[in-house]
C-alpha cells in the first residue's frame, strides 16, 4: 500500500473520530434546568375609602378690567377746544361732564338763521290758517309763539287732516321744521359728555386738534364698576350661579378685599386653557385700592358637599377611573368626579369596604399583584 493511501485513511479516520467524539460530549451534556419567573409584586399606597362632607369654597386668581370702555370718536368735522376736562391720559372725570367740546358757534349761527326763516314762514301760514282752518288755528298760534331762537323746537302740533296737512306742506312749514331738527341733532354732536365716572385710558388728540369725522380722540374706561374675570375648569364652574356673593382680595402688600357679584359666565369653554369664563362685578369705593389690571384672589363661597372622598389628582386615570385592591391585587373601578381643588379630586361612586389606592401606580394593570406599604 502506498504511502498517499495510507495519509489518505489516516486523515479520514482522524475526522471521524473527532466527529463521534464530539457526538458523544453533546449527547451527555445535562440539560439546563429552566428558570421559574417569579410575578412581581407592586408596592402601594392604599387605605379603605374615608367619606367627608367638605365645604364647597372655591378660590381661583383673576384680573380686574373695566366694566365699560369706550372709544371716544368725532361724528363731525372742527377743532376741538378747551374743556373743564382736559384731555390728557389719567385724567379722571365724572358722569356728565363734557369731555370733548368741537368750534360750534358757525353751526349755532346757522341754526338760528334757521329758526328765524321758520319763524317768518310760520307767521306768513297762520292768517291763512285763521281763515281756511278756523278750528285749528289756536293749536298753531300756540306752537308759533312757543318757538323760541336759543331753544330746541317744541313738538309739531298734531295734524287733524289731509288738506291740513296738505296746506301745511304747500307752504314747506313740515320740510322747514325738520330740517331745524335734524341741525338740532347735528350740534349736539360737537359735544361729547361722560356716560359715567372713569379715567383717560389713552388720548390720541388734545384741544387745538383738528378731527374729521370718525376720528378717534381717545378711550376712557370706567372706574366707579370694574369686572373681575376668572378662569374655572368646567367641572367647577357648575357650581357657580349668576348673582352668587363672592370674596375679591388684591394680591399685594396691604391687601384690599371687597365683595363682588357674579353677573355672567360664559357658555363656551376655551380652546386653548379649557376653561369657562366668570366675571364679577365689584364697586370700589375711595377707600379700596383695586384697579384695572391688578390681578387678585376671587373666593366663591359654595354648599356642603356630603359624602365624598377626597384623592390626590394623580391616583386618577382618564379622569374617571381608580385602582382598589382585592385580594392583594389591583381592580380598577369607575368612579364619579365631583369637584377638583388644585392638587386633589373630590370623588364618588366607591363602598365603604374599599381599599382606595392614593398614588399612581406605574405600570398598573389590573389584576397585578400589590403589597400595600405602611
Amino acid at each position: 500500500m502506498s504511502k498517499k493511501v495510507i495519509s489518505i485513511l489516516g486523515v479520514i479516520i482522524l475526522i471521524g473520530g473527532s466527529a463521534f467524539l464530539s457526538f458523544k460530549l453533546i449527547e451527555n451534556k445535562p440539560n439546563p434546568k429552566k428558570a421559574i419567573k417569579e410575578e412581581k409584586v407592586i408596592s402601594i399606597k392604599a387605605q379603605k375609602v374615608n367619606f367627608t362632607d367638605v365645604k364647597n369654597d372655591q378660590s381661583f386668581h383673576g384680573r380686574v378690567n373695566a366694566a365699560q370702555t369706550f372709544i371716544l370718536s368725532s361724528e363731525v368735522a372742527g377743532r376741538i377746544t378747551p374743556t373743564q376736562v382736559q384731555l390728557k391720559e389719567g385724567n379722571t372725570f365724572r358722569r356728565g361732564q363734557r369731555l370733548v367740546h368741537i368750534f360750534d358757534e358757525d353751526m349755532k349761527a346757522a341754526l338760528k338763521s334757521s329758526k328765524s326763516s321758520f319763524m317768518n314762514t310760520m307767521a306768513s301760514t297762520l292768517a291763512d290758517i285763521k281763515i281756511d282752518y278756523k278750528e285749528e288755528y289756536q293749536k298753531w298760534y300756540d306752537f308759533f309763539t312757543s318757538v323760541k331762537i336759543d331753544q330746541p323746537l317744541p313738538e309739531l302740533p298734531q295734524i287733524n287732516s289731509n288738506q291740513e296737512r296738505f296746506f301745511l306742506a304747500s307752504r314747506n312749514v313740515i320740510t322747514e321744521y325738520f330740517a331745524i331738527q335734524q341741525s338740532e341733532i347735528n350740534l349736539n354732536k360737537y359735544n361729547v359728555n361722560a356716560p359715567f365716572n372713569g379715567t383717560f385710558k389713552s388720548v390720541r388728540l388734545e384741544a387745538g386738534s383738528i378731527v374729521s369725522p370718525g376720528t378717534e380722540i381717545g378711550v376712557i374706561s370706567r372706574t366707579d364698576v370694574l369686572e373681575v374675570v376668572v378662569e374655572v375648569e368646567p367641572l367647577n364652574a357648575k357650581w357657580i350661579k349668576k348673582g352668587d356673593k363672592v370674596m375679591v382680595k388684591t394680591e399685594s402688600r396691604v391687601p384690599t378685599e371687597i365683595q363682588g357679584t357674579v353677573i355672567r359666565k360664559s357658555k363656551i369653554v376655551d380652546a386653548q386653557s379649557q376653561t369657562i369664563k366668570v366675571f364679577v362685578n365689584i364697586h370700589p369705593t375711595t377707600k379700596s385700592d383695586i384697579y384695572e389690571g391688578q390681578f387678585v384672589q376671587v373666593t366663591f363661597e359654595g354648599d356642603i358637599i356630603n359624602n365624598v372622598i377626597e384623592l390626590p389628582r394623580e391616583a386618577v386615570m382618564e379622569g374617571k377611573y381608580v385602582f382598589t385592591v382585592e385580594k392583594n391585587a389591583l381592580v380598577k373601578k369607575e368612579i364619579q368626579v365631583i369637584k377638583t381643588n388644585h392638587d386633589s379630586y373630590f370623588i364618588k361612586g366607591l363602598q365603604n369596604e374599599d381599599v382606595l389606592v392614593e398614588e399612581s401606580v406605574f405600570n398598573g394593570k389590573e389584576g397585578a399583584k400589590v403589597n400595600i406599604r405602611s
